[in-house]
């Protein structure tokens, strides 16, 4: 599975909220095997040392990378971060660098960013594609076959009462 749209300005222009969204154009971390997900990931930490301007050795953004993906993997905390896209990953490890006190790249400096985005940001844009996803499921229904046996039903229990 390839997330190349990470690389491309277009993706750049889609919110978060639309990352969220779209699972299918931008896959979730336990879509790929280990060695895509690792590869993606690679990809994040090396753009994130250059950011930085600071020079990190193929072992070294290798092993970060390998771990990183193996606690979000993990998801031990229960925090859904199996369920992250590359696309919300780089954005939210390229924002930190750029505008946090960031000393260094690191698995727990990368991990800590990506946590605290799913606790805070993350989660009130999963809760808005909850809402989303329920206004539309209730307009299906509204509008469906099903909306007129509802109202009759409705009706039935309302002359029912009273009686």
């Amino acid at each position: 599975m390839s997330n190349n749209q990470l690389m491309t300005p277009a993706s750049n222009q889609v919110s978060l909220l639309d990352i969220r969204k779209d699972a299918k154009r931008f896959p979730r971390l336990h879509s790929y095997t280990r060695e895509q997900a690792v590869t993606e990931m690679s990809k994040l930490v090396s753009q994130a040392f250059l950011y930085k301007g600071q020079a990190a050795d193929p072992t070294n953004i290798q092993f970060i990378s390998c771990s990183l993906v193996d606690e979000l993997q993990a998801d031990l905390d229960r925090l859904g971060t199996r369920f992250l896209s590359f696309a919300e990953i780089s954005r939210i490890v390229k924002r930190a660098v750029l505008q946090d006190d960031m000393y260094g790249i690191s698995v727990a400096s990368l991990y800590k960013v990506i946590i605290e985005y799913i606790k805070g940001e993350g989660r009130r844009l999963q809760q808005q594609v909850k809402e989303e996803q329920n206004k539309v499921q209730q307009e299906y229904i509204k509008n469906s076959v099903v909306a007129p046996m509802l109202q009759a039903y409705a009706g039935q229990l309302l002359k029912n009462s009273k009686l």
